[in-house]
């Protein structure tokens, strides 16, 4: 049984309100500000699992926090563009129209498939 349900639509709505640049910690704060019960059940399941097991037995859940750090990276790996556009500084290219005109337009940048 899942812990976190919708759990990219909560992640995109988090990483909507952090700034470009930003912390795992920053992520696990806003989180909490943002869904204070799902973080609720995530430790009282981590808890639940910590409580039942029995001596020598391994917890299989990360702590919280760590849990969702776990989750924002898998996000991100799944996620990530499958096209990516090479960063080339912007090119003028010549084009002549029909009234003989030259004009200058920007040239189109190459685009590669990450695979």
């Amino acid at each position: 049984m899942a812990v976190l349900h919708r759990k990219e639509e909560k992640i995109q709505a988090v990483l909507g309100r952090l700034p470009k640049k930003y912390t795992d910690e920053q992520f696990v704060e806003m989180f909490i500000k943002l869904y204070s019960k799902d973080w609720g059940k995530i430790k009282s399941a981590y808890i639940k699992q910590s409580q039942d097991k029995e001596p020598g037995t391994v917890i299989n859940m990360p702590k919280p926090d760590l849990y969702l750090k776990q989750v924002l990276t898998s996000f991100l790996q799944q996620n990530a563009p499958a096209i990516a556009e090479v960063a080339e500084p912007t090119k003028k290219v010549k084009v002549l129209t029909k009234n003989k005109v030259i004009t200058e337009k920007p040239a189109k940048k190459a685009v590669t498939k990450n695979l």
